[in-house]
This record gives structure tokens, sequence and C-alpha cells, in this order.
């Protein structure tokens, strides 16, 4: 009797402590326990949530503090309901390449207040920055924002990365919070050799030379007002191109830029060709968004390099008239154009503010402005596109008005989307493509560095 007394009484003070330590977890909120926790300058307080460098991530948030978390997968509903926050939701990525993921948590319990953070810097041990990522993945619950950051780049010679959160207010960039990370790639690399520039190289008859590589000018698009620590930069290239020693610069253009490091970066801008926004080009100028870190010697640039005038009769395909649809109309198409082993297919064309079917229904949707006057058309390249490109020469409508052409979308896919813009008194169009082999060219070179200052004066390290 003694002993089962002593070991029931052993376990009521066990339990009566667990239940104890369980409760004043449970109410010390959901920041706590996490560690990486900081409270910025507008009341609210960011969580480092988590990091992730892996491929094809997918994060499954649960609100809470860590105690919450951690029993809400064992617990059962009744309990559940009672003891942990429903606040669910998941982030997901799924591109194939190794990248750093990055999840915090925005919290504020005042009344209309919307998160303010908008930008995420990486700086290693030696200073250098890198603009890692504009915006990020949300899920927006009351009074949280849980943000999913996604560094394609990053520093990788250092021990630890510095993330550096960065807010917007009142049109003023501004430091919010700065986090010190174990980085996941950290190695001994080695480093490779620039080329000296200019630098020339060549596919079949069509020369490309670099004359132009900077990193670390203020982005022409931003203006707002920035300390040192938060202003936003970019990298600009300027190639030059030439056929049987002619100059051509007017007639083509860099179609795709893949940037490179000895450590393993690897990625790409999305190029914008029809405004000079964040990353755009225009013939063989490319701006993108982020200046590059002085930590390597040299970066692999790989070009592609399309045509943009002085197409051959074969090259181009003038479709037939497509009447625009109603509004809230989608009209299947059954045109289709063989050339060079391809085949172009055009498969539907949605008014504004109408879903395509199937695959299209996220491919061929505009997301961006004028959403009630773009009209999308879905089309589809068989087998493969093996080195070719299509695109748009020109839209013009049944009285010889052009179409805007609002952007290609996912040019690198055989699942493609034409965003046109047709004027008020269109009623149907025409499409000029052209099916050509793209050109690929390759340069080691080492950015010129632009120093801060008002002048922006490159400066060569």
């Amino acid at each position: 009797m003694g002993t089962s007394r002593t070991k029931l009484i052993v376990g009521m003070v066990a339990a009566a402590a667990f239940v104890a330590v369980a409760l004043f977890l449970l109410t010390r909120g959901p920041e706590s326990g996490a560690g990486l926790v900081q409270r910025l300058p507008d009341g609210s307080t960011l969580e480092l949530r988590t990091t992730a460098f892996t491929t094809n991530y997918t994060f499954r948030y649960q609100s809470g503090n860590r105690l919450q978390r951690f029993i809400a997968p064992i617990l059962p509903d009744a309990l559940k309901k009672w003891l942990v926050p429903q606040q669910t939701g998941s982030l997901g990525w799924d591109n194939g390449d190794t990248n750093l993921f990055v999840i915090t948590v925005n919290r504020n319990p005042a009344a209309n207040w919307s998160s303010q953070l908008s930008r995420l810097v990486v700086f290693d041990e030696q200073t250098n920055l890198y603009d890692a990522a504009l915006g990020a993945s949300t899920l927006g619950n009351p009074n949280e924002y849980v943000h999913g950051w996604w560094i394609r780049a990053f520093p990788r010679r250092s021990k630890t990365l510095g993330l550096r959160f960065i807010g917007e207010n009142a049109n003023h960039w501004t430091t919010a919070a700065q986090f010190k990370i174990r980085n996941p790639a950290f190695a001994v690399y080695p480093q490779w050799t620039p080329e000296s520039r200019p630098i020339t190289k060549t596919d079949d008859d069509l020369s490309v030379t670099l004359n132009e590589f900077q990193a670390g000018m203020p982005m022409q698009h931003d203006k707002t007002r920035a300390d040192e620590n938060s202003a936003a930069r970019k990298t600009r290239i300027r190639c030059s191109f030439s056929q049987r020693g002619l100059a051509v610069d007017s007639n083509w253009r860099v179609q795709k830029l893949v940037i490179s490091d000895a450590t393993g970066n690897r990625w790409f801008p999305w190029l914008d060709f029809v405004k000079q926004d964040f990353d755009w080009v225009t013939n063989g100028t490319v701006e993108f968004f982020g200046a590059l870190w002085p930590g390597e010697n040299a970066w692999k640039l790989e070009v592609e390099c399309v045509r943009t005038a002085g197409f051959s009769a074969d090259e181009l395909w003038e479709t037939p008239p497509i009447q625009l649809p109603a509004l809230g109309q989608l009209t299947d198409l059954t045109n289709n154009w063989q050339h060079d082993v391809l085949t172009v297919q055009l498969v539907a064309l949605s008014s504004p503010n109408t879903d395509h079917l199937g695959q299209f229904k996220w491919i061929a949707k505009w997301w961006g402005e004028d959403k009630n006057k773009v009209y999308s058309l879905a089309l589809k390249i068989s087998p493969e596109l093996k080195g070719h490109r299509l695109t748009v020469v020109r839209a013009v409508d049944q009285d010889g008005r052009e179409v805007e052409i609002v952007q290609h979308g996912s040019q690198d896919n055989a699942e493609q989307a034409v965003f046109l813009k047709p004027p008020p008194e269109s009623r149907q169009f025409k499409l000029t493509f052209a099916l050509q082999r793209s050109r690929f060219v390759q340069f080691l070179a080492r950015p010129d560095f632009v120093k801060a200052g008002p002048t922006n004066s490159p400066t060569k390290n």
C-alpha cells in the first residue's frame, strides 16, 4: 500500500508540474520560445520562424507558440479547439532549384494594422550585400502576416548570413529588423578568373560583345527615400550585336540572362520586354533588381539572344483574323502553324477577367493592371522548344490600328500566354509571330561596383 501510494503521489506531482509548465508556456504568447524575435518600429513583432535550404519547399503554418505547434498534430479535435489557435495555411515553391527559404511571422494587435515588410537583403561577414527578395508569398490572418521569402542567390563563403528586413512607410525605405543565421551553404570554394572587357563571343553569324557590366546603382524605378543600408540597388549589363562585320543592335535583343558563380548560385531575372520597370531588357541592355556582391572575382553570364526584326518570310506567321469574345466569354481556337519541326497551336482567347480552362487557368491569367481591358490568348508549342523561341512581332485590329502587347508570358515553356489590350473600337485582330533559333553566348566577367554617393560613378575593384 505504501509503495502504491508513493507512486500515485509522485505521478500526481509530475502531472501537476507538466500541466503548470504547459499552462505557463501556453499563456506566454505566440512569440515565446522561438528565440529569434524582434520588436519593430511600428510596434509589431517579427519572428524568424524557420529557414530551409532545399528544393520544392512547402511550409505548413500553424499559429501559436512552440508548445502549441508541437502538440497540435497529436491532440484530439476537442482539445485542439481549446488549446491551439486555429489559424493554419501553407506556402509552397516548386521550381526544381536549390534555394534558401525564410519564413517570418509579423504580428501586431493594433486595429487596422498591416505589415510594412516588403524587401529582404542578405549580407555576409564581409558586409557584402545582396537585395535577395522584393516581396514575399503571404498568408494574411487577423493581426498577423506570415511571409515566405524566396532567396534565389546569396553569398556562400562566410559561416553566417545576415537577414535585413526592409519596410516601406510613407514612401520611405527603412530597416525594420536584422537577424543572423548559420550559412547553410558555407564551404571553401574556388574563385573564377574574369575575362577582360570588352568580351566578344560568337554563335553562328552573330557576334555579341559585353561592353558594360555594373552593380550597385540605385534602382531607377525606386522613388523612395532611404538610408544607405535600405536603398534598393540594381545590376546592369550592356551588349552590342554584329553580323558579318555590320552593327545590328536594333535587330536583336537579349531574351534570357542566366547568372552563376563558383559557389553554386545559379538563377535568372524575369525580364520584362515591354516596360522598363525592375527587371527589363531593351535590345542589348539589361537591368535587374539586386546588386551583385564583390566577394566573387567573376560571374558567369549565359546570354540567349533573339532577333526582333529582319526576319525571312518563312520565319513569320500571320494568323487569320481572330474575333474578340464578348465580356465573360472564352473562345476556343483551332489555328496552328507548323515550322522547323515545331507546331504552334492557338488554344483559346478569353475576354478580360475570364478564366481559361485546365492548366491555362493560371498560365493565361492576367494579374497586372487594367484587368478590365486585357484579353488573354493561350497557345501551345510542340513537341519541345529545343533552343527555339516564339515571339510576337506585331498585332493589328480590323482597321490596321496597333493592338498593344502587354506581355508574352511563360516563354520558357511549351504552354504560353499572350496578353493584349486592343483599342476600344476593335472587334477583331491579327497576330504576326516569329519562330526562330536562339543564339547563345557566355561571358566570365567581374562587374564595376558603383559606390554609394550623389554621382554614383562606377569604381573598379
